[in-house]
C-alpha cells in the first residue's frame, strides 16, 4: 500500500504539471478571444477576456507557491 508521502510527492507533481496545462490552454484561448475582439471591434470582449487572463494568472501563481512551500515542509523534516 502506497504511504501518505509518497501518494502526496505523486499528487504535487501532477499537480504542476495540470497547472501549466490549463495556464498553455488559458493563454490560447485568450489569444484567440483577443483576436476575434480585435477583428470584429467589440471592446467589451477584451477587457472581459484580459479579466479571465488575469484570473488564471492568478490561481497559477498560487498553485505553484503551494507547491513551493509543500517542498519547504517536505524538505525541512
Amino acid at each position: 500500500m502506497i504511504d501518505v508521502r509518497a501518494r502526496a510527492e505523486r499528487n504535487i507533481k501532477l499537480l504542476r504539471r495540470l497547472n501549466v496545462v490549463v495556464l498553455c490552454v488559458a493563454v490560447v484561448v485568450y489569444l484567440g478571444l483577443l483576436g476575434i475582439a480585435l477583428t470584429q471591434a467589440v471592446g467589451p470582449l477584451a477587457v472581459f477576456s484580459s479579466c479571465v487572463m488575469l484570473a488564471e494568472l492568478l490561481v497559477f501563481q498560487i498553485v505553484r507557491t503551494l507547491g513551493d512551500h509543500l517542498d519547504i515542509i517536505r524538505d525541512s523534516r
